[in-house]
């Protein structure tokens, strides 16, 4: 093998099999080049590598010729009675990317331009006897890459297996098999004739046998001929029908084969006179169609529970290996996955075989995106017709090598290529050569783009509505339009839910739609697998993606290919959780909890619930206390049932079940029940025992009492605490427990047990989360600017007031903070008792009228009467927008200044704005006035940093700029010119100021924190943590149903979950208490931190990592991002925690502009109350001869508070 960076510099002359060829190296085939030594990853989303003009090609980096090549030689000898002239050798290349060129014996073959499906040659004329040498000269790009813009690393090599094999000259060229879900088998096959000298030809003797788990099995289901017909003395046919009787239907719940075994008997017309070839075809009977705006299998209404896959492992690249596509097909079952979008392009034969065997639902989509030209009709190579050929022949090829396989529900003819004259010729050729399996196209429409929350106007060349990222609000609107409609096409998503990072957020409020209407028939989730490649930075172990790659030239999109359910190894991200839990083909429903009475739903399409075993637990405070069997649920698919739990305890449980260990009262647990359906026995990839679906509900009844402290302290009331207060801190000691606080700030500052010091550094408020990459697309990182340092840079507006505790037993000790510049205040009230000490909260958000603040987004309006418009931005254009309620949205950032320091007269500062988005990134813009003399334009070129442009002025003078003040903004490059809209335009004038001048700034409507609550850090020696909550994967708002509540355990490193590129992670939902303890031996041997409200909001949000918060946060703009990779992380010796009253959700319809949905953010004008304890235990305290039990029996030891009275604020 030998590489070079530009084509031009291949070695001249290597294909002669006398080229010396001693210095070259080797390269593993299939192999990457990249991977194995030889130039570098590229990882581009939308935009080429290259100079958009096709069909030429010039690199986008530093050099235009860069196109690297590599040139491959295979000396090899065939066996000799390939070469006696009774076989055919044909010479196959699974995949090459991207264009190839092929010799043999230094005869040019010919060459290939589709990276993703095989070239065969045949070179039995160009063989001799002895060594015969292959040759191969590869291109990294070609013409055909114009074709191949998919979302996914440009990687370069020999991808699939490459080989020789010899046929009879006389052979079955070709044979398709269709079986429909009626029994009725055909057989259409072509016959290459070779050298046939007798004119009588036999028939094809067809033999079907079942299929079994263990393979073939050995009786018969039916035997047949196909009668053979010459075309010319070369090409000959064969066709039959049979009628099978009492056939298995294929589907992905019972994926039933039968193995098609088709000998081509030798010359002439008997059996008995030898076999010519035999071909075995896999053969699935069912039946796909389109019916009265459903799609329907075997006759029944389908539900696509989808993801997209790209073929990706994360050592050898696009090289895949079946052991990776049996783990991909085992995980995807086991989450309740039954289908897979192909995208985008065809994958490897192996895949749709292993599919077929083990039962997926395919999307089979040719190997056309050309996202890089854009859509519209003059841009798109969809509507040129010198690409018509190129186009048909990539689909032409797909469906002729795939055509058999059960598995292809779906023909797909592209993905983000536009649509025009090429793409309707594609359609078209489908549903002549296959009409049975549907075709689609998302890109099928009539309008420019998708849209969020519209419907668009379809084409006629898709015969299913498949958007991508859809919201919600979409679903609903379809479903409620067409549920009834006939003749409306059934939507099925072909990407939503982009699982970027820690994303899937809203998964749920998907399902509740889709389970409500028929018309909406499911989707594929973007997408499978993050798409990194193993390296090794300074040591560690990484996932790399765009950028960590070549030179500072070197095009790239970051981290935008990393949006996988799973991680590059295929250990499962925490949303692939949330999308088991939501697709579970068995739902339950309470009914009468108290008598045990629930109800089964059956949302399999085909079978019934017989193959699942069904049980209860009932837990105590996350523990279990009580389990059994339930009865046999035998329902039919799509039907339900009730089922009573007999075996249920009889109630007051706390009176009919053993005492868990230091329970104040029989009835102060927290009981749950959780029913589980699990596989009876092992099927296919699915093993006995495995959970197929559970619930899980809160029982009433048996509810914490709750008290006042001081009734709680009473029956031990021992010396009061003692309060010294000094010029710096206020300590109070209340028994073995000291606790300070500091009067500057106002924070907790030490807590200590017995002498011993457990805080590293203060309890302070916090309203920052380490953005996520769906933040970051939508901007949020810039517009929620201001609460980033929020909880460090408080105001105490009073000094700490101390109401000493010398009749009740607690000292009381309140502050009031202000939270930046918006007006936010923080009241927090601690109380500190032998017990431990409580700290009460009240978040009171700003009102209306502060002062405008860096990093606020606002809306220019011109104050001159004859224009009412605001300053706008399109692409690069600056423009004057009619006032229609929703002008441009402007960031008035002030240089120097942190976000959310108040606004005043004379501050530099740089406008910003959205300039437009992609799929991968919103486009961000300064505003900069050109360089001319006089009169300029303002353009939006500037970069999205807070370089400042202009100085703010207010008509009023010095001072604070408040909502709706007049100001004036002058250039700072000394010209005087500033900021106006004169006749429609935005430009920089610098003539005498009048109204065109004058903006009215409008602040936007505040947006409150990311989150609320406190964070800490504690000392060095912490190691395990246990909670009773939601677990044992991280839960949000929106993505918490497949988080059971209960008991668990394990080590803190561990609740860090490291995704590829650091962001906000490990969040426990719903916590009622969590305990972090000290290596054994210390005086002290951990900290519960308890919710002191009762059922139902017995729960905060709770975190702990032996890691800084700061370690998984990036600055504004992303690429600057300190540590970039998960596993860059260094462990710490501190602990730090977090307990939240709320944080936003996380969001999942997109990562390039969509927020949370708005039941899912925190409301600007929201105020929350909430209270929890901070609790130093000891070893002592917690010894039980049930390990189990004893950290709840602690819990349980603190009261069970009534919700803090009210707190000024």
């Amino acid at each position: 093998f030998a590489w070079s960076p530009l084509s031009c510099k291949v070695p001249v002359g290597f294909q002669e099999p006398s080229f010396n060829d001693a210095a070259w190296g080797e390269m593993p085939v299939p192999g990457n080049w990249e991977l194995n030594g030889h130039g570098f990853p590229i990882y581009k989303n939308i935009k080429y590598c290259f100079e958009k003009n096709p069909p030429f090609i010039k690199y986008a980096g530093t050099d235009p010729e860069y196109n690297p090549t590599g040139a491959y030689r295979r000396i090899f000898e065939l066996p000799p009675q390939w070469l006696e002239g009774k076989l055919e050798v044909f010479f196959h290349i699974g995949a090459v990317c991207c264009g190839c060129k092929v010799w043999i014996n230094g005869v040019e073959l010919g060459f290939s331009t589709d990276s993703k499906l095989p070239t065969e040659f045949n070179i039995t004329t160009h063989l001799r006897k002895g060594k015969n040498v292959i040759a191969m000269k590869v291109l990294c790009w070609s013409a055909g890459a114009y074709l191949e813009d998919q979302d996914m690393w440009w990687f370069a090599g020999i991808t699939r297996d490459v080989y020789a094999y010899a046929r009879p000259k006389r052979n079955i060229r070709d044979i398709q098999v269709r079986a429909g879900a009626d029994g009725m088998l055909q057989i259409d096959a072509e016959l290459s004739l070779g050298d046939l000298r007798e004119p009588v030809l036999g028939p094809l003797v067809c033999e079907l046998f079942p299929r079994g788990q263990e393979g073939i099995v050995a009786q018969r289901a039916c035997t047949f001929q196909a009668l053979v017909t010459a075309r010319t003395d070369k090409v000959a046919v064969a066709s039959a029908s049979f009628q099978c009787s009492g056939v298995r239907l294929w589907s992905a719940e019972e994926p039933n084969l039968y193995t098609l075994i088709v000998t081509l008997p030798a010359e002439g017309s008997a059996v008995d006179r030898g076999v010519a070839e035999v071909v075995r075809v896999s053969v699935g009977f069912r039946t796909v169609e389109l019916r009265q705006g459903r799609v329907l299998l075997n006759g029944q209404e389908l539900t696509i529970r989808g993801v997209n896959r790209h073929e990706h492992d994360a050592q050898t690249g696009h090289v895949v290996g079946r052991e990776a596509m049996l783990q991909d097909i085992k995980l995807m079952k086991a989450h309740n996955f039954n289908a897979v979008r192909c995208s985008h392009y065809p994958n490897d034969p192996m895949w749709y075989e292993l599919c077929d065997e083990h039962g997926l639902y395919l999307v089979a989509e040719a190997n056309i995106e050309s996202h890089g030209m854009g859509f519209q009709l003059d841009e798109t190579l969809a509507g040129k017709d010198e690409w018509r050929d190129a186009h048909l022949a990539r689909v032409q090829r797909h469906v002729e090598r795939d055509k058999n396989h059960p598995s292809i529900l779906f023909w797909s003819l592209a993905n983000e290529a536009g649509n025009g004259v090429n793409m309707y010729a594609t359609y078209m050729w489908i549903k002549h050569r296959d009409p049975t399996r549907l075709v689609q196209y998302e890109n099928a429409r009539r309008d420019p783009g998708w849209k969020t929350n519209d419907i668009e106007r379809i084409d006629s060349n898709t015969d299913v509505y498949c958007p991508m990222y859809p919201s919600q609000a979409k679903l609903a609107k379809y479903g409620e339009l067409y549920e009834g409609s006939t003749s409306a096409l059934p939507l099925i998503m072909c990407e939503y839910a982009h699982s970027m990072g820690n994303s899937v957020g809203g998964f749920k409020e998907y399902w509740d739609v889709i389970n409500k209407y028929h018309v909406l028939q499911g989707g594929y989730i973007w997408d499978w697998i993050d798409q990194g490649i193993a390296t090794k930075v300074n040591g560690k172990d990484i996932w790399a993606y765009g950028g960590d790659f070549g030179g500072p030239d070197t095009p790239s999109d970051y981290n935008f290919c990393i949006n996988g359910l799973v991680q590059p190894d295929r250990t499962p991200n925490p949303a692939l959780h949330e999308a088991k839990k939501v697709m579970q083909p068995v739902a339950f429903e309470a009914v009468d909890l108290r008598n045990g009475r629930i109800r089964v739903l059956n949302r399999y399409n085909f079978r019934s619930l017989a193959h699942l075993a069904f049980s209860w637990s009932l837990t105590a405070d996350g523990v279990e206390v009580a389990q059994g069997a339930m009865p046999l649920v035998d329902v039919g698919a799509g039907a339900a049932a009730d089922v009573v739990i007999t075996s249920l305890p009889a109630r007051p449980f706390g009176a009919n079940l053993p005492l868990i260990a230091g329970s104040q009262a029989p009835n102060s647990c927290e009981y749950h029940l959780l029913v589980s359906a699990r596989w009876r026995e092992t099927h296919g990839c699915i093993p006995g025992g495995h959970e197929e679906a559970w619930e899980q509900w809160p029982l009433e009844g048996d509810q914490p009492q709750v008290m006042a402290l001081s009734t709680a302290l009473s029956a031990n009331a021992g010396e009061a605490p003692k309060v010294t207060n000094s010029d710096a801190s206020v300590l109070v000691a209340a028994g073995q427990l000291l606790v300070t606080i500091d009067h500057s700030s106002g924070f907790l500052t030490s807590l200590k047990l017995g002498g011993q010091e457990m805080m590293a550094g203060p309890l302070q408020p916090n309203f920052w989360r380490p953005t996520t990459d769906n933040d970051y697309g939508a901007c949020l990182q810039r517009d929620l600017a201001c609460w980033r340092e929020a909880g460090r840079n408080t105001v105490l507006l009073q000094k700490v007031e101390v109401e000493p505790g010398s009749a009740t037993g607690v000292v009381q000790l309140k502050v009031v903070l202000r939270i930046g510049a918006t007006g936010s205040q923080l009241a927090v009230r601690y109380e500190v008792s032998t017990a431990g000490v409580r700290v009460c909260a009240k978040w009171q958000p700003a009102t209306p009228g502060m002062a405008a603040a860096s990093g606020n987004v606002a809306s220019l309006m011109c104050k001159a009467t004859a224009t009412n418009v605001a300053v706008g931005v399109t692409g690069e254009v600056v423009g004057a927008t009619p006032n229609k309620g929703a002008p441009q949205r402007i960031v008035v950032s002030a240089e120097g200044f942190p976000a959310g320091s108040p606004l005043r007269h004379g501050y530099r500062v740089a406008l910003q704005a959205t300039a437009g988005q992609t799929e991968s990134e919103l486009l961000i813009r300064g505003l900069i006035p050109g360089v001319q003399v006089g009169r300029v334009p303002v353009e939006a070129s500037g970069l999205p940093a807070d370089k400042a442009a202009w100085t703010i002025l207010r008509v009023l003078g010095d001072g604070e700029v408040l909502p709706n003040d007049e100001v004036i903004f002058e250039a700072i490059d000394g010209s005087g010119r500033c900021l106006a809209i004169v006749d429609g335009a935005v430009v920089a004038t610098d003539g005498p100021r009048d109204h065109s001048n004058i903006f009215v700034f409008q602040v936007s409507e505040p947006m409150a924190p990311p989150r609320i609550g406190f964070r800490g850090t504690l000392t060095k020696g912490f190691t395990q943590v246990e909670w009773f909550g939601r677990g044992p994967h991280e839960s949000y708002v929106d993505r918490y149903v497949s988080a059971r509540v209960a008991r668990f355990e394990g080590e803190i490193l561990e609740q860090t979950f490291k995704y590829v590129r650091p962001q906000e992670n490990g969040n426990k939902l719903d916590t009622r208490w969590m305990a972090l303890k000290c290596q054994s031996g210390a005086p002290c041997a951990g900290l519960l931190v308890a919710s002191s409200a009762g059922v139902p909001d017995a729960g905060l949000a709770m975190q702990c990592h032996r890691y800084r918060l700061e370690d998984f946060d990036a600055p504004a703009i992303k690429t600057q991002q300190r540590i970039s990779h998960g596993g860059e992380l260094q462990a710490r010796d501190e602990t730090d925690f977090c307990v939240d009253v709320a944080q936003m959700g996380l969001g999942g319809i997109n990562s390039w502009g969509e927020k949370p949905l708005p039941q899912h953010m925190i409301a600007h004008d929201q105020s929350f109350e909430w209270a929890f304890w901070l609790r130093l235990f000891t070893t002592e305290e917690t010894r039980s001869d049930r390990p189990a039990l004893a950290m709840a029996a602690l819990a349980r030891s603190l009261p069970r508070l009534q919700p803090p009275p009210a707190i000024g604020a």
